[in-house]
């Protein structure tokens, strides 16, 4: 994520946090291949508890992982809270479509269909059984902008993306 920022042109530096040590080695060396070692770094952390000042950073993010942190509640406060005043979080996540054309046929494909898939190619259908048991019980839409807003964040819009199966969050620190 970091590196299609930076190739955007809207980042001039970046710092990525994550708990994994393996996608950090992951990212250490995609990062190293584009020649970026100056401009991107990535840190050993948890979205709980960003290890950083407050009012440290112009733009937060997160994708597909404020779904399976501990306090979503928590979380959010965290990236408020390293935002600096004027900055945006931006959270792209997992959400059902509304529409009950898509919503029917979305549900039978997570509960049914993805976790054979997963045991066909990984031998282990789990984590697609918890992918799905997340998607569904995840706040999304307005729900999800009520708990950023109860932590501060100002300007809160849920953008629905394909037909709604993933949603992006935007929230500004007045």
């Amino acid at each position: 994520q970091l590196l299609a920022l930076y190739g955007s042109g809207r980042v001039e530096r970046g710092i990525g946090l994550d708990l994994a040590e393996k996608m950090l080695a992951l990212g250490r060396d995609k990062i190293k291949a584009a020649g970026l070692t100056d401009r991107l770094t990535l840190q050993h952390g948890s979205a709980e508890a960003i290890p950083f000042d407050d009012n440290s950073f112009d733009a937060v993010s997160i994708t597909f992982g404020i779904r399976n942190v501990t306090d979503v509640t928590r979380t959010l406060a965290e990236m408020y809270r390293v935002l600096k005043p004027g900055g945006r979080a931006m959270i792209l996540e997992f959400s059902l479509p509304e529409s009950g054309l898509l919503r029917g046929p979305y549900l039978f494909y997570l509960r049914h269909v993805l976790p054979h898939l997963g045991r066909l190619f990984s031998g282990d259908n789990s984590a697609y059984r918890y992918l799905n048991r997340t998607i569904e019980t995840f706040p999304y839409g307005e729900a999800f902008c009520r708990l950023m807003r109860e932590v501060g964040f100002a300007h809160t819009v849920a953008n629905p993306q394909t037909f709604g199966v993933a949603t992006i969050y935007v929230g500004d620190k007045p």
